[in-house]
């Protein structure tokens, strides 16, 4: 109750700060609002995706995972029987950002795709079928989650992903290693401000102009909140999106350095 409370304080502070796209004097971020942001169409691929979600959603039988990061606040190794049902509500990203994951893929059309924390493979599918010709290489800890992504990728007709099994920081170099470079990543793991400030620096190792970090959940707890703040202040990242629930990091040389909280 208290976690939930400070997420609405922290939401409401976050709608007194966000702008419209008419406050926004970037051409490149006004050109991502009313072409990503503020894109209505129904894309015949959601219902590819939303399919399986339904079908996730419904599914009553109990597996057994394991989780290497907190989500939570919690650091270790822990496992516990759940239902899919409630890892797919629970984790599973929702449809408002799923599609919107799916128009940013497909507004950037990214060549290397990489996340991080497939959980059911919600929001792998959102990204996958936006660029079906992309690789895409995701990272799972736990197995049976993996198998429940592995299964909704096949039927949702994502046959470009990669799904790497592993913790995190055992098997990201690697994964990392065996790509050219990463045009878009989805990070969406270990919510700790050591974990999140590490898998930006080893991502941004990859990265070239024209990449762009997702970070889930930047306002989930003050930790999230702190990592945010020091990845903004990076060097090398000229323009950074706050969506509230996403952050978005761009590395585009000639843009202005700035920082904007959007309102969506």
């Amino acid at each position: 109750m208290i976690n939930k409370l400070r997420i609405l304080l922290r939401y409401l502070n976050y709608r007194l700060k966000a702008k419209t796209k008419h406050a926004v004097h970037s051409p490149f971020v006004f050109d991502f609002i009313c072409n990503v942001l503020e894109d209505k169409n129904v894309y015949p691929q959601y219902k590819n995706v939303e399919q399986q979600v339904i079908r996730l959603k419904r599914n009553p039988n109990s597996i057994e995972t394991v989780d290497f990061g907190s989500r939570r606040g919690r650091t270790g190794y822990t496992t516990r029987l759940r239902k899919v049902k409630e890892i797919a509500a629970t984790t599973g990203i929702s449809r408002k950002y799923g599609r919107l994951l799916f128009r940013i893929v497909k507004y950037f059309n990214p060549e290397y795709i990489l996340e991080l924390g497939t959980s059911t493979g919600i929001s792998t599918m959102y990204q996958a079928i936006a660029a079906p010709s992309a690789v895409f290489k995701t990272i799972e800890g736990c197995a049976s989650t993996a198998a429940l992504a592995q299964e909704s990728l096949h039927a949702a007709g994502c046959s470009n992903v990669s799904l790497v099994m592993g913790n995190f920081n055992k098997v990201l170099p690697e994964t990392l290693g065996s790509l050219r470079r990463v045009d878009h990543a989805f990070i969406d793991g270990n919510h700790t401000y050591e974990a999140t400030v590490n898998y930006f620096g080893e991502i941004a190792s990859k990265a070239g102009n024209d990449t762009l970090l997702i970070f889930h959940d930047i306002h989930w707890s003050a930790e999230m909140e702190k990592a945010w703040e020091e990845i903004i202040k990076h060097p090398r990242v000229t323009v950074t999106i706050d969506l509230f629930n996403m952050g978005l990091v761009f590395f585009r040389r000639g843009l202005s350095r700035q920082h904007f909280i959007i309102r969506y």
